[in-house]
């Protein structure tokens, strides 16, 4: 298995897929043919989601023998760029360490999903299994919002429970944080530096937001922490502003992320940035001020007395519970009333120049998902 699987990895690795809008890559289009066209060799049902020019999703099926409920394995086919690589799509091997764009987030478990369908079709499961295989995951998910609009809904039953391959050291995730962006632009009036009273200054208030962000962090970090996902937290992002150094600025703009946890309530945190804004409206200067919510993925944990938690812990006996601090298209299943876990490789460095998986883990993930599906 170890052979089959360094193969079928360097096989997706070879495969530039890099995300279209987050990296200026070619998109997902050219592994989706890749991994249809696999299954389809292997007499399996395999049908493409594009929702873009060059990008789509996969979904393929196994039909089973109809002694189970159905299951959805998950994995993203997308990555993120390559600057600083230098033979980011060659896979390399040291020791048990496989080198290469992608192999950790995720190409890995979409490796494995690809040897568990090949097993599978020879030896049918109880249930059906779903093979999704996700576009843009690394951006803003819109394969697996497509996969959730329009594919699931047609499903009756709906499945038991969805399993996403994403690298969790081989811990079974069962909960993960969400995330918002926030922005708060500032518009004030040009002028001459020489003449400061002519203008309105843009910047300057600023100071306020961030004294309001400092205080707003300085309560989350005070609160009692998830036992598995922690506190929730907040980072600035981006300060943008001014057009030289003799003008005074007319327009500033900050962006800060929110992390959140599945038991925030939304306009709790959606009033945090009204207190920047309220801020900034306050400091006195005659500013004006536009306060925005960009972009906001919701927290989430699996139910408890969630069947695929058992049978995993079952299959992979060392394997502990745990909370995941990156948000994963698992959310988005989650919503949709489907028990999702999080289940993958161990290994190292998502989206930076050393990104590496252990081989024995991948074998390890192969092993464990082929007893939940077997049995």
């Amino acid at each position: 298995m170890e052979q089959h699987l360094t193969r079928l990895l360097g096989e997706l690795v070879a495969i530039n897929s890099i995300n279209a809008t987050l990296s200026g890559g070619p998109g997902e289009g050219e592994i989706a043919h890749f991994i249809q066209n696999h299954l389809k060799r292997l007499g399996l049902e395999a049908e493409l989601y594009a929702f873009a020019a060059a990008r789509a999703s996969v979904v393929g099926r196994v039909r089973g023998r109809g002694g189970r409920e159905s299951l959805i394995l998950n994995g993203h086919i997308d990555t993120v760029g390559v600057e600083g690589m230098e033979a980011p799509f060659a896979l390399r091997r040291e020791g048990d360490r496989l080198y290469g764009r992608g192999v950790y987030d995720m190409k890995g478990g979409v490796a494995v999903m690809l040897a568990l369908a090949e097993m599978l079709a020879g030896q049918p499961p109880a249930g059906d299994v779903w093979l999704t295989f996700s576009a843009d995951e690394e951006d803003r998910s819109l394969g697996t919002e497509q996969l959730v609009r329009e594919w699931l809904p047609s499903l009756s039953p709906a499945p038991a429970a969805a399993v996403f391959l994403e690298p969790t050291e081989g811990l079974i995730g069962v909960g993960h944080k969400g995330f918002t962006w926030f922005e708060i632009e500032v518009m004030g009036r040009a002028a001459h530096g020489s003449r400061p009273e002519e203008g309105i200054d843009a910047i300057i208030p600023l100071g306020e937001a961030l004294g309001e962000l400092g205080r707003i962090r300085s309560e989350l970090a005070a609160r009692p922490p998830d036992p598995l996902l922690g506190r929730p937290s907040l980072h600035g992002g981006m300060v943008q502003g001014g057009s030289a150094l003799s003008v005074v600025p007319a327009h500033s703009a900050l962006r800060w992320e929110r992390r959140t946890l599945p038991d925030e309530a939304p306009e709790a945190v959606a009033g945090e940035l009204a207190r920047v804004a309220r801020a900034v409206e306050t400091f006195p200067g005659g500013q004006r001020v536009k306060a925005l919510t960009i972009f906001t993925r919701p927290a989430y944990r699996t139910p408890p007395d969630a069947a695929i938690i058992r049978r995993l812990q079952q299959a992979s006996p060392g394997s502990k519970l745990t909370g995941i601090s990156f948000w994963a298209d698992s959310a988005l299943i989650g919503q949709a009333g489907i028990p999702s876990v999080l289940f993958g490789p161990a290994g190292h460095g998502a989206h930076a120049v050393d990104e590496w998986v252990s081989l024995k883990s991948l074998v390890d993930t192969y092993a464990a998902l082929r007893t939940v599906l077997t049995t």
